[in-house]
């Protein structure tokens, strides 16, 4: 099998166990400084970003039990969701590049900060020139933001961000994008995440019923192994009949 070229820019985390499904007890912020992008700007195969937070990418933290470099909490490399995905992706496509962008701090923790730029932040992911974006993240985003109680007030609402951030990474409006419900349920955020791909014409996933089973949440209230198969499985649903056109 061809070995998919991958990318990792990570910032995540710290924190402890959680019983409570909503609660994200380990926030991927500050993990993986250092920018380890590798692609082939001259690869003619389909191009997947994967767009995530702890879930996509968290890297070692051994004081909370967590010395692992993947998607939190998958028990091995090849058993997170991207990985997962990866193999099925590779299957049909192998010419295609997969990169994975780390956003917990610089969208989830910092959309609502009146410096806050798409260019700023995202620009070699631009560069990158997408063909499918998979949009799965929100758990980050303070809880202050859902209940209107931010303060300072908001520069920009998180959809607007998401409206911004989407548009940024396709200028051209070329690229298929899922813009995914989280793992959390945020019922502000999955209502701004719709509007945005409605606007744009673009997949809204569903994960409620995923979310929803106990069988798939593991360590640090993070999806397990079985959680990380749903996920992927969801998302090839869609991501499939694409590459095969």
């Amino acid at each position: 099998m061809k070995r998919l070229t991958f990318l990792a820019l990570a910032l995540a985390s710290a924190c402890a166990l959680a019983a409570d499904f909503q609660t994200n007890p380990v926030p991927a912020l500050g993990q993986n400084a250092k920018d380890q992008k590798a692609f082939d700007p001259a690869g003619k195969g389909p191009r997947v970003l994967f767009v995530g937070n702890s879930i996509t990418l968290h890297g070692p933290r051994p004081q909370i039990g967590w010395t692992n470099n993947w998607g939190m909490a998958a028990s091995a490399r090849d058993k997170d969701y991207v990985h997962l995905l990866q193999k099925k992706i590779v299957s049909v496509r192998p010419d295609a590049q997969c990169c994975l962008l780390q956003v917990a701090g610089t969208f989830e923790r910092s959309f609502f900060k009146p410096d806050w730029s798409c260019e700023k932040n995202f620009r070699w992911a631009r560069e990158f020139k997408p063909d499918i974006i998979v949009m799965f993240f929100g758990a980050n985003v303070p809880k202050t933001y859902d209940d209107g109680k931010m303060d300072p007030k908001p520069a920009r609402s998180y959809g607007d961000a998401l409206d911004a951030f989407r548009a940024y990474l396709d200028p051209d409006g070329k690229a298929i994008a899922l813009i995914s419900q989280g793992f959390y349920v945020r019922p502000k955020l999955d209502t701004e995440k719709e509007t945005v791909a409605k606007k744009r014409d673009d997949v809204f996933v569903n994960m409620e019923d995923i979310r929803a089973r106990a069988d798939a949440h593991g360590r640090y209230n993070h999806p397990g192994d079985l959680g990380m198969q749903l996920i992927a499985d969801r998302f090839w649903q869609h991501i499939e009949p694409r590459l095969r056109k």
